[in-house]
């Protein structure tokens, strides 16, 4: 009797988990329907004029791509690592949802780049919440790193963009004319927002990674990602400091920090980046988001956020800029070209 009773206690237990992992499944293939829907509206609403337009539909395939690998698995530590950084892109659109209203209202969506680095820390808080992993000196490390950068970044970027809406926002604007009220969701903000959660990869395997976790990946990762904050934190301060000198207005910085490399506030981005990766590597799957920093030091420096920068500095400062360019390093210190005679003009 007493055995027939704790076989049919055993068989509850398991239909319940069963019925509980189909739930699971179901709430799963809810969210990548609505994702399929919403970019079924992304197509549908795109201009024919749009440039770049095979970095939207990356965006789009991306996040069917990680539903598709999720579902694929068996169930696995992967697998479910896998869905908690999926559920981490809700935290991202919430945020850029919210960006893209305070942009709408304020017909300024400049403001998104005050938003881009308040999506990682949505995205990490959730993580965190869904990991069910207690806050240790390697996730405390790793959130009060994210933390810094985030609040010092926005605080940055909200001096800058709370005024007047800045290019290419005020372009597009006017380029789009009365589509752009809706297209703004997915130009600016969906569009970033995707690639921002793709670049958060590594934050669901370092703060799900089993314990004990290695102090030496640890130390690794927090240095890569002090040398970063270093640079950029450096570079932001010496170009503000330059461009508060009336006789500097028009000119390049050269000196400090952008005598390393013509961009060096992104390289330190990028290198902080990388040592969140390090970080993953705690985890016996955090080598497959590798992805992540190549990404993100693309992005920074070839991509989008640099080429942008040379474009405008080529336009507005044509000799100096050539002169710049001959003698120091886009993005990576080295190799670096032939020197020539060096100016005093500095950036602005």
């Amino acid at each position: 009797m007493k055995l027939a009773l704790a076989n049919l206690v055993c068989k509850s237990f398991y239909a319940s988990d069963r019925r509980n992992a189909d739930l699971r499944l179901d709430g799963w293939t809810f969210a990548a329907l609505a994702w399929i829907c919403l970019v079924a509206v992304w197509l549908f609403l795109m201009p024919k004029k749009t440039r770049g337009k095979a970095w939207h539909y990356v965006m789009m395939a991306a996040p069917l791509a990680a539903f598709g690998a999720a579902f694929a698995m068996p169930p696995s530590l992967i697998r479910e690592t896998l869905f908690i950084w999926i559920a981490s892109g809700g935290g991202v659109l919430v945020v850029v949802a919210l960006g893209w209203m305070a942009g709408t209202l304020k017909h300024n969506h400049g403001l998104m780049d005050v938003v881009y680095p308040l999506a990682p820390l949505a995205a990490a808080g959730m993580i965190f919440a869904l990991s069910g992993q207690p806050l240790d000196l390697f996730s405390g490390v790793f959130l009060l790193s994210l933390g810094v950068w985030s609040i010092r970044l926005a605080i940055q970027t909200w001096g800058h963009n709370i005024h007047a809406e800045r290019q290419p926002y005020a372009h597009w604007r006017k380029s789009f004319s009365s589509t752009w009220l809706w297209w703004s969701v997915f130009q600016i903000h969906l569009l970033q927002g995707v690639t921002v959660w793709l670049w958060c990869a590594p934050f669901a395997f370092l703060l799900t990674a089993p314990t004990p976790r290695p102090t030496l990946l640890l130390a690794l990762g927090a240095a890569a990602w002090i040398s970063g904050f270093l640079l950029q934190s450096t570079a932001d301060r010496q170009l503000s400091t330059f461009k508060r000198a009336p006789a500097n207005r028009g000119g390049l910085l050269d000196t400090g920090a952008w005598a390393i490399v013509r961009h060096p506030n992104y390289l330190g981005e990028s290198v902080m980046w990388a040592g969140w990766f390090v970080l993953a590597l705690a985890h016996p799957w955090g080598w497959v988001t590798a992805f992540a920093p190549l990404y993100t030091g693309w992005f920074m420096g070839y991509g989008s956020a640099a080429p942008f920068k040379e474009q405008h500095m080529a336009r507005s400062r044509p000799e100096a800029w050539a002169a710049y360019c001959a003698r120091t390093p886009r993005f990576l210190p080295w190799p670096r070209p032939k020197a020539t005679a060096r100016t005093k003009e500095a950036e602005v």
